[in-house]
């Protein structure tokens, strides 16, 4: 599934996000984010995705004033061995590299994602 959302919405550029839920119920810790954001397969239109992360080992949301950590440049989308990271934040260099950033104002690591097309 996650190769399925890098080819089909590669790095979220220019995506906002609208709704952020995490649900801590029976040792399962799960996050829904609602992100309205392009696909590659549809001529870079724009469609609203609820995207599912399951079995979430961290998540890190800082909304400060004057601020917005809801609309996104570009995001990161990793998996490293069984750990899936979508770093919202991430560090931007020359040549389009891009890093992981310990400091991001939004980052999800979790097990599985999942999502669907809302509109």
């Amino acid at each position: 599934m996650l190769e399925e959302i890098m080819v089909q919405y590669e790095s979220f550029s220019d995506a906002s996000i609208l709704e952020v839920a995490y649900k801590a119920i029976n040792g399962n810790y799960n996050a829904e984010v609602v992100i309205h954001c392009m696909n590659s397969n549809n001529d870079y239109r724009f469609e609203t995705n609820r995207v599912f992360f399951i079995d979430v080992v961290s998540i890190r949301f800082l909304e400060q004033e004057n601020q917005s950590s809801t609309v996104i440049n570009t995001a990161l989308l990793k998996l490293d061995s069984d750990l899936i990271t979508f770093d919202f934040f991430p560090l931007l260099y020359g040549e389009s590299r891009v890093e992981e950033n310990a400091n991001s104002d939004f980052k999800i690591k979790c097990r599985r994602v999942k999502y669907v097309k809302i509109s």
